[in-house]
């Protein structure tokens, strides 16, 4: 690793929680509803001899506990020294489904157990449990093998407030907030519950009787001289009632768990069914053949994802399924939607069908081209009203217009591929009529009739159309006349015309085709012959040049429809166009940043996102063929810094300036799992 010091996310499947430790010097813990990084301490570390060894995960008060009641000065005469291991004395490695950090005879790991997920109806009561139980691990190891002094390992964090055993019947013992998370373990002679006032400086002094008043809790683990032991720890959250207005819905967990004390019980009788799926995921991503900087990013992302997901259930039974947008926390953003498109493919089809049937059900609308759909379904367990996200307001030409032509694209891009990819008939028929009039609105947004989008929605009133590279200038900020969606808008009327075909809807096959055809035709009319690139508007003299030219080619390509995306196939001249554009623009200086080596989306902007960068390296391997040797390692070392050290403090994030890869927006995002996309190759 370039650093070991940056935060990470470990979260249940659909849970909307996590457990967020990394950053050296800076605290951690639980988030519920949230993903950004709590600064709470984060105790863990061992006992042994005249010292405490803890990794660097909190922010010691120098100010004890007692003084706050008694206004006087505690003295401190301890038995123990408390030292944290230096960066240097630590090693982290993250894998597809863990997180560790290694010392020289402890270790201390998060595991992450995911896996493949059928639609909760379609399974028994058990099935659904081991999927849906909001839980992860904690597992703590020490080697005490060439000592003779018996150690003691710990586990705490700051603002727990309960101990587990006396809801729990003594069979386990933890610490808990309130009801809503936790951790325990089995009890055994060689375990203690801990909870104190100030849990540091009491375990210092060898004080061990709990103090219900405390407001930092912690297990504590006996190794003895001569042995080396590993212990496991369930970590878990529990929210129930109405989580959600606008649409009422509650943890789909709560229907099968009735407590944090139930769901912490059913993990650890099951923690090695967990343990070895963590393990079979952790051994995938090893023997993947990626590099070791795309294996972290694919690891990262997975956390990160996960951290932001949201399985929930209707008054009526139905589950609903949520992706929020990170640090923004909207609810099932259609630009990202269509981004985690190949992960949840993977893994998961059924929630892109969920969530397609509720933009069809409530988040699609009518202007005054057609059918269309909003930008996202609200905020913050707020669902918007009908028709309406929490992003677009009219009246704008940038950041929070509509993207009503992009949520088109999307749907249709999105229905296809899942409908193909799944060979879910069922779906695709049911749909027909929104595929269709989703194709009247497309042609009625090109007025000029040469395939590419020139008409805003009338909901931009005196405004305009922005693209989902809402924050980036023109070059890709700008909807009409843009290469980026006309591109876009070409892939979707391929995957249309794939649609009607199959359905014998031969008007409408041929009208797709057409349109496609004369989207290439444009595209391929603004090939600049003597600099080599396609412009980025095809308006007002515009010269930047950008790789998402290349980003729809994955969608005929993925479905299996390689030859509409080869040099050689119906669309020969666009491929072609394209290929010679993104050879040009990939140079220092153009869309290479010349200052830090990684990859910018626009010639014209330093603000690069990750997500697309990685989407985009996989078409230029994969479709367009292109090899650009060594250079592809030192782009994915680059991105990894990026993450690593120049985001540390941020989390997992999407937006970055290019010159220095500081955040600049989307931190904590789930977008970042594109890079799914590797593993195929």
């Amino acid at each position: 690793m370039e650093s070991i010091s940056f935060y990470a996310h470990h979260s249940a499947f659909g849970a909307f929680s996590s457990f967020i430790v990394g950053k050296l010097g800076k605290g951690g813990g639980v988030v519920l509803n949230d993903v950004h990084p709590p600064n709470n301490n984060v105790y863990v570390g061992y006992k042994q001899g005249k010292k405490i060894k803890l990794l660097p995960f909190l922010k010691v008060n120098s100010i004890k506990p007692e003084e706050a009641f008694t206004g006087e000065k505690v003295k401190n005469n301890a038995k123990y020294d408390i030292e944290f291991f230096s960066e240097k004395e630590i090693d982290r490695e993250m894998g597809w489904a863990s997180d560790t950090w290694l010392t020289d005879k402890f270790k201390f790991s998060i595991i992450t157990p995911f896996g493949y997920v059928k639609f909760p109806e379609s399974m028994e009561e058990e099935e659904k449990k081991l999927a849906f139980a909001p839980v992860i691990f904690i597992q703590l190891t020490m080697d005490n093998r060439q000592s003779k002094l018996d150690a003691e390992m710990m586990f705490g964090l700051e603002g727990t407030k309960r101990l587990l055993s006396d809801t729990m019947d003594s069979k386990y013992l933890g610490i808990a907030f309130d009801r809503k998370y936790g951790f325990a373990t089995w009890n055994s002679e060689d375990v203690k519950e801990y909870l104190r006032l100030g849990l540091l400086d009491s375990w210092a002094n060898d004080i061990y009787q709990n103090h219900r008043l405390g407001k930092e809790g912690a297990l504590l683990f006996k190794v003895p001289a001569g042995e080396m032991r590993t212990y496991t720890i369930a970590l878990a959250t529990y929210q129930d009632g109405i989580i959600t207005t606008g649409i009422e819905t509650e943890f789909y967990y709560t229907t099968l768990f009735k407590s944090l004390e139930d769901v912490l019980e059913f993990g650890l009788k099951n923690a090695n069914y967990y343990l070895d799926m963590a393990e079979q995921r952790d051994k995938e991503l090893r023997e993947s053949g990626l590099n070791e900087y795309r294996q972290f990013l694919i690891a990262y992302a997975t956390h990160a994802y996960y951290a932001n997901s949201q399985l929930m259930t209707r008054k009526d039974g139905v589950p609903l399924w949520i992706v929020n947008e990170g640090e923004y926390l909207m609810i099932n953003t259609f630009d990202l939607t269509i981004d985690h498109l190949f992960w949840e493919l993977k893994f998961h089809p059924w929630t892109i069908k969920n969530t397609l049937d509720l933009y069809v059900e409530k988040y699609s609308y009518f202007d005054q081209a057609g059918r269309s759909f909003t930008h996202d379904m609200g905020v913050a367990n707020n669902f918007s009203p009908q028709g309406y996200s929490s992003y677009e307001l009219p009246n704008l030409h940038g950041v929070f217009s509509y993207m009503t032509h992009e949520e088109l694209l999307n749907w249709i891009i999105t229905g296809a591929v899942y409908a193909f990819k799944t060979n879910d008939k069922e779906w695709l028929e049911q749909n027909l009529n929104v595929f269709v009039d989703c194709f009247n609105s497309l042609v009625a947004r090109d007025k000029n009739n040469d395939g590419i989008m020139d008409v805003d929605t009338s909901r931009c009133e005196n405004g305009s159309e922005i693209t989902t590279y809402d924050s980036l200038d023109v070059s890709l900020g700008q909807a009409r006349n843009n290469l980026y969606l006309g591109v876009k808008t070409w892939a979707a009327y391929v995957l249309l015309n794939k649609i009607f075909k199959e359905y014998n809807l031969d008007d409408y096959a041929d009208a797709s085709l057409k349109k496609a055809q004369q989207a290439a035709s444009t595209i391929v009319s603004k090939f600049d012959e003597q600099n080599r690139y396609i412009p980025a508007v095809f308006e007002q003299g515009n010269t930047s040049r950008i790789i998402p030219a290349i980003e729809a080619l994955i969608y005929p390509y993925y479905i299996g429809d390689v030859d509409t995306v080869s040099e050689t196939g119906p669309f020969k001249e666009l491929i072609i166009a394209l290929k010679h554009h993104i050879v040009t623009v990939l140079k220092p200086g153009c869309c290479i940043d010349p200052i830090f080596g990684g990859w910018k989306l626009s010639s014209t902007s330093k603000n690069t996102w990750n997500s697309k960068i990685f989407l985009s390296q996989h078409i230029v391997k994969k479709i367009l063929g292109l090899d650009f040797g060594d250079k592809e390692i030192e782009w994915d070392r680059v991105h990894t810094r990026w993450q690593q050290i120049s985001c540390s403090e941020e989390g997992p994030v999407d937006q970055v300036n290019s010159d220095n890869g500081t955040a600049r927006g989307s931190r904590l995002y789930p977008r970042l799992v594109t890079s799914i996309l590797w593993m195929e190759e």
